[in-house]
């Protein structure tokens, strides 16, 4: 890869360019909007903050300290600032940038880096190992040693984030990948063909869900392809500031995926979608542009395609039920994908739909953020859940794993009744057999 120019304080390698830094004028639209600054008040904790400790670190005004590692690592990255903003400053992806100049300038203790660099670079690649690893958790769950465990309160003792961690686990099932077939064919008059991407998360812990997706596509006219060999799609990688793994895994899918005749790759992963479509940044200096344009326009969320090639409801079943969405982040605001999914399910017969106040305000999970931060989550998650509150709705619909974590866990502490569905499996409700 062709390295660019020293900027001040930043290494040479995954250094954030210096254009992108100076775009930020400061007006503070960007305020309002972020949930870390929402919360402590602090400038430096603050979009435009972030952005400002950039400049002076790339202006060598500043060395890459502890206080930039600690905002770049304490940014959801939530993208709400870039929707907000005039000038279109990116700067979650500018603290995406920081993460891997952090893991640079300020490394992790060795035991520390060893354990990271075995999750990010050994098992995430290897969706046969990922798969293996989650073998015990499943034990855990149908040996009744979860039931023991939870209601002994041991982990209370524990530190916040391993009682949380362990709270927020779904009913885990076998991994979807290797039982869904390489072409489910489609169960209406055929309308096209689609691929499947089938993130890590959602083939561990949420099997059904996917498995309402390729239904629903089926039912929509659509055969679906998924293909065993894809690997993850990189954005726990760029969320901890490993962009080199980030780049091996995007070229390994991109070659993958444009080796097939397919009309769209389709997802049902928020953070995945807003993954696939920044490889055409991520892979612009050993890419060929008209490949990764290509690639690009091909990603497509659930939603978004559904929308686009227009859903046929005739025949959907009613679902009687008041229903509130809580947008993710990496959908409408990584993805500018906002419209699609209400669009969809006030498409379903029977639905009526209640608009939640703040409803494209963060969750708090952020990937890894819930965990390591534990207490500014949570106050940023009872905001949330205040809301669901307010809609009085029967199910609260979402659309990305980690959301759908973050939101059951809460609703469950809170003892709120309403469950937490992914959009594909509230259409599969309206779906007939």
């Amino acid at each position: 890869m062709k390295n660019i120019e020293k900027l001040g304080n930043f290494t040479v390698h995954d250094a954030p360019k210096y254009e992108d830094i100076l775009q930020c004028m400061r007006c503070g639209f960007c305020l309002p909007t972020c949930p870390t600054f929402s919360l402590t008040g602090r400038e430096r904790s603050s979009p435009r903050g972030r952005v400002a400790l950039a400049r002076a670190v790339s202006e060598g005004k500043l060395e890459f300290n502890q206080a930039m590692k600690e905002e770049a690592f304490f940014c959801l990255d939530c993208r709400a600032c870039t929707t907000a903003c005039p000038s279109g400053v990116q700067a979650g992806s500018l603290m995406e940038i920081c993460r891997a100049q952090a893991d640079q300038q300020q490394p992790l203790p060795k035991w520390q880096a060893g354990f990271r660099d075995f999750i990010l670079k050994k098992m995430l690649p290897n969706p046969d190992l990922l798969e293996t690893s989650m073998l015990p958790a499943r034990l855990y769950q149908k040996l009744g040693i979860q039931w023991l465990v939870r209601h002994s309160k041991l982990l209370k003792l524990g530190p916040k984030w391993i009682d949380k961690a362990e709270g927020m686990m779904p009913e885990l099932h076998q991994p979807l990948r290797q039982n869904l077939p390489h072409l489910s064919s489609a169960t209406s008059e055929k309308r096209g063909t689609v691929a499947f991407f089938l993130g890590c998360v959602m083939t561990l812990m949420y099997a059904e869900v996917s498995r309402q997706t390729v239904r629903v596509l089926n039912h929509q006219g659509f055969d679906v392809i998924t293909p065993k060999a894809q690997k993850c799609c990189g954005a726990p990688h760029m969320t901890e500031g490993d962009r080199e793994t980030t780049r091996q895994l995007a070229q390994h899918n991109l070659d993958l995926f444009l080796g097939l005749d397919v009309d769209a790759i389709v997802t049902d992963c928020a953070g995945c979608g807003a993954a696939l479509k920044e490889y055409e940044e991520l892979l612009e200096e050993q890419e060929d542009h008209q490949r990764l344009k290509k690639f690009h326009s091909k990603i497509k969320d659930i939603s978004e395609f559904l929308i686009e090639v227009g859903i046929h409801t005739e025949g959907l079943k009613p679902v009687n039920k008041f229903v509130t969405y809580h947008e993710p982040c990496h959908l409408c605001h990584a993805q500018g994908i906002s419209k699609q999914p209400r669009d969809l399910i006030k498409s379903i017969p029977g639905v009526e739909f209640r608009e939640m106040k703040e409803a494209n305000w963060c969750c708090g999970s952020a990937a890894t953020f819930s965990l390591k931060f534990t207490e500014a989550s949570q106050k940023i998650l009872d905001r949330k859940l205040d809301n669901v509150k307010n809609t009085e709705a029967e199910v609260l619909v979402t659309s990305n794993p980690g959301c759908h974590l973050q939101l059951d866990w809460g609703l469950r502490e809170a003892e709120m009744a309403q469950p937490v569905l992914h959009l594909s499996e509230l259409l599969g409700e309206a779906t007939p057999d």
